[in-house]
């Protein structure tokens, strides 16, 4: 009976990335690592590690719950270490910023990286490159920001990559993500970037 019920968000994506060629497996539940970015008014569906050559080491996917007034969301964490990411001071924060020709409801016409004072020139090399663009176009929310932090337990130097999906269609499954092999590529390039900047 759980099972019928069970999210298989974390399920899908590992099917879809087993089909694009990629290397990966699903982690044990419970593991240290599905803390990362997990906030306590949130769950993690699970971990899963990715095998095949990658500056990224694992995604860890989070949920909310609906509520009365909101529907369930979905946030994908995308994570690439980096021991040499220690300083809060320098942190960086760069965020895909999605112009609309119409604000809510229109199409997205545009994608502007904002970014903190020690973020711009990785913002100008996202702005630059066409296939990021393309990812935040065509998925949705961006963000990526560079950590030294202990979550309950799970410490975690490096950069996160949080993907959260974007539609008009703001309901239920129009909210998960299916990449294809040029966004796991971007994803694969921001991650690259992060860790040369």
């Amino acid at each position: 009976m759980f099972e019928k019920f069970r999210d298989k968000t974390r399920d899908k994506l590992f099917q879809n990335l087993i089909e694009l060629g990629i290397s990966c497996e699903m982690a044990d539940r419970s593991i240290r690592a599905d803390k990362l970015q997990n906030p306590w008014h949130r769950k993690s569906l699970g971990v899963i590690k990715i095998k095949s050559e990658s500056p990224i080491e694992f995604i860890n996917i989070i949920k909310k719950d609906r509520s009365r007034d909101s529907p369930p969301r979905w946030w994908y964490y995308f994570a690439v270490p980096d021991e040499l990411v220690k300083s809060k001071t320098n942190q960086i924060e760069v965020k895909s910023n999605r112009k609309k020709t119409v604000p809510i409801f229109g199409k997205v016409k545009s994608i502007e990286w904002e970014h903190n004072i020690h973020s711009k020139n990785l913002a100008d090399e996202f702005t630059n490159n066409s296939d990021i663009n393309s990812l935040a176009l065509e998925i949705g929310n961006v963000k990526v920001e560079s950590i030294n932090k202990d979550f309950s337990g799970f410490t975690f130097a490096g950069y996160t990559i949080e993907i959260e999906k974007k539609s008009w269609k703001d309901w239920g499954q129009h909210r998960k993500i299916k990449l294809d092999l040029s966004q796991w590529r971007a994803i694969s390039k921001i991650a690259e970037l992060c860790k040369n900047s």
